[in-house]
């Protein structure tokens, strides 16, 4: 992926799913700590942060993993199964016991920051910092009203599965998620092309972060993070930056960007300057590394 780190990958056999991972180690040994990056629903963890990972070499280890429902990870039989958000979340901790990692940083986009999140929960200090771009449960602060929305990405899932092309239900998802985009052909094309690849597991995704919206509370998931960086594209929803501008001024512990020029696809649009708000805010402590110079 970068000249900058060794690459390793394989697959995780856990009962029902096998789930696909790399993790990218510093060949200089420079660096620090673990970052895990959880990719969005739709996309898989090299396509969303591949174009990023040269910007985040403070770290020695980063950890992308692919979701259920996305990218090589799979259940035994290739088949498409409905999943619950804990079941995600369960496949990203046994990844984390496998691979003998304590502590870390995690950065989430979209239904990976609402991944991000339930996994700062339930591991609680392991998480030193967290970074959060559009994630899935925070799109307004009105939740009445998010629970509204999510009807419509719940006809957007349909008609993922319905049959023949699923460019239907794919254009549904960016006109609810990114309806003031640049409708510019060719971002449309690649944009229609990464979240059609896997249009049923997409599907599950979408309906996964729905039940989610109706079943979890969310003050509570709130209450239970710390040390965030929140990003929002500048052509994203209104009240989704208000929301985020919102839980900036009212914790000390949580610091918005406004992402000028991007909408929901912000980490293809603009990986360098993301990259950049991560490495200031979550990047470890280089006192406390070991650096290696020859």
């Amino acid at each position: 992926m970068h000249a900058d780190f060794a690459l390793h990958q394989g697959v995780l056999r856990r009962p029902d799913q096998l789930c696909a991972w790399r993790r990218l180690e510093r060949a200089d040994g420079r660096g620090c700590g673990t970052l895990l990056l959880l990719h969005g629903a739709g996309v898989a963890g090299e396509l969303t942060w591949g174009a990023m990972v040269g910007y985040l070499n403070a770290w020695q280890t980063l950890l992308i993993p692919d979701l259920r429902g996305m990218g090589k990870t799979h259940d035994p039989d290739h088949g498409e199964r409905s999943f619950e958000l804990d079941a995600v979340v369960d496949d990203v901790l046994a990844l984390l016991d496998e691979q003998r990692i304590e502590r870390l940083a995690v950065v989430g986009y979209s239904f990976g920051g609402l991944v991000a999140m339930r996994l700062k929960q339930r591991l609680g200090e392991r998480i030193g910092g967290l970074g959060l771009l559009e994630p899935a449960l925070l799109e307004r602060a009105d939740h009445a009203a998010m629970v509204q929305v999510r009807e419509h990405y719940a006809e957007a899932a349909e008609r993922l599965r319905g049959l023949g092309d699923p460019g239907a239900g794919v254009a549904a998802f960016l006109d609810l998620i990114a309806p003031n985009r640049t409708r510019n052909p060719r971002a449309e094309r690649l944009s229609h092309r990464r979240l059609a690849r896997r249009p049923l597991g997409f599907a599950n995704a979408l309906d996964c972060v729905t039940r989610a919206v109706h079943r979890l509370d969310r003050e509570a998931l709130l209450a239970d993070q710390r040390n965030v960086i929140s990003l929002v594209g500048g052509k994203s929803l209104e009240p989704m930056k208000d929301y985020h501008a919102a839980l900036d001024s009212a914790r000390d512990d949580w610091r918005f960007v406004e992402v000028p020029g991007t909408d929901h696809s912000l980490p293809f649009q603009k990986p360098r300057r993301i990259g950049e708000l991560l490495l200031e805010h979550l990047a470890p402590g280089r006192a406390h590394c070991r650096q290696h110079v020859t």
